[in-house]
């Protein structure tokens, strides 16, 4: 037996995470040894216990795991063990590496150079508008935008890289690839593979979302990157646990400011007081990370106010009047009216034309700015 066929029988075994496997594997010379050593003996490798011992034991795993490798062949699925050449090798500076991954679209090269980008899963019109424009930058400098693929910062990090001509981004999953969560965005799952990019997964094509597959996830996202880019988050975002991550990794963790007396942004700015990196524009992230750095200067330094600027499609003047109106508080269609001084109902085809744009977003009371 391949130490590959033992990573994966092992990876098939549930809650055997890889610690324990690790230990597992300490206990004897040859890997392949495992699976012939008696209950009694399994039962005293710490944290193996009788439930595991019975499943490593179970005479159908080598079947379920041919089954498994079939089933994800099927769907294109690679999968990779951590005793494969094209493992990532950033993976394995992770105390607890996967055994296995299950890969769909294609790792190249150019993906040693990401950034992941997260937050909250109902970001601020704020959140939304900067995830969008930081993360559409990163990748028109050739950045590999890195998120969970989750509701929220994560959808508009995924969308805004896929939106640009030479955009990579990576997509790693809380569960097994037959239940993309949350189902809703199984649509952008598509567009990434279709476009360019990776969905990856450390559990079995057949594992459902669950309280603790998303940080082991979120461990994932943090080891694939140069850094985690934090747009914004609460006291308890999953995002502070991708940040902890990459601190604990070595690397460097960067948080937009936020207004100080909104929830929002405490946790990210409680982050910032512990010494994240604060950071406003694309030239602040290159200057943190200095493998960046000649990639801002080979597009202009400019590059970042040619993100800012850039917008779906041109503005008519009376569209560009009104959205200089709008800002992340809601304001209702009667102030608009007052302040602009044109009819109601110029006002609100001219916010349905900024909808359209995605410059503008509807909220209960009025409209904001979404980009």
């Amino acid at each position: 037996m391949t130490p590959a066929e033992v990573y994966l029988r092992l990876a098939m075994i549930p809650g055997m995470g890889p610690l324990t496997a690790e230990r597992l594997l300490a206990a004897v010379a040859d890997p392949a040894e495992v699976f012939t050593l008696s209950m009694q003996h399994l039962c005293a490798i710490d944290g193996i216990g009788a439930q595991r011992a019975r499943r490593i034991l179970d005479p159908s795993l080598a079947e379920q795991t041919a089954q498994e490798r079939a089933h994800a062949a099927a769907q294109g699925i690679r999968i990779l063990t951590r005793a494969d050449d094209d493992y990532p090798q950033h993976l394995l500076r992770l105390s607890d590496p996967p055994l296995a991954l299950w890969i769909r679209g294609t790792l190249v090269d150019s993906d040693r150079l990401a950034l992941a980008v997260v937050g909250p899963r109902r970001p601020s019109a704020y959140g939304h508008r900067q995830a969008r424009r930081l993360a559409g930058g990163l990748a028109r400098l050739g950045v590999s935008v890195v998120s969970g693929l989750a509701r929220g910062i994560d959808t508009v990090a995924h969308e805004a890289a896929l939106e640009s001509s030479h955009g990579r981004t990576i997509a790693v999953l809380g569960s097994g690839f037959d239940y993309p969560y949350p189902q809703e965005n199984h649509g952008l799952l598509l567009r990434i593979l279709e476009g360019r990019g990776a969905v990856i997964s450390e559990f079995p094509c057949a594992t459902r979302p669950s309280p603790g597959t998303f940080p082991r996830r979120n461990r994932i996202v943090a080891a694939l990157s140069l850094g985690v880019l934090v747009v914004e988050a609460g006291q308890r975002s999953g995002a502070l646990i991708t940040a902890r991550m990459a601190g604990e990794l070595g690397k460097e963790v960067l948080c937009l400011p936020g207004p100080v007396d909104r929830p929002e942004h405490q946790g990210s700015n409680r982050l910032l007081r512990d010494g994240a990196s604060l950071i406003t524009c694309l030239e602040d992230i290159c200057e943190e990370l200095p493998p960046l750095a000649t990639m801002l200067r080979h597009h202009g330094p400019d590059m970042d106010q040619r993100d800012v600027q850039a917008s779906p499609s041109p503005l008519t003047s009376r569209e560009r009047d009104l959205y200089t109106l709008l800002s992340d508080d809601v304001r209702s269609i009667d102030d608009l009216v007052t302040v602009s001084t044109l009819p109601a109902s110029t006002v609100t085809a001219t916010l349905i034309s900024l909808e359209l744009k995605r410059l503008a977003k509807r909220q209960a009371g009025g409209y904001v700015r979404a980009s």
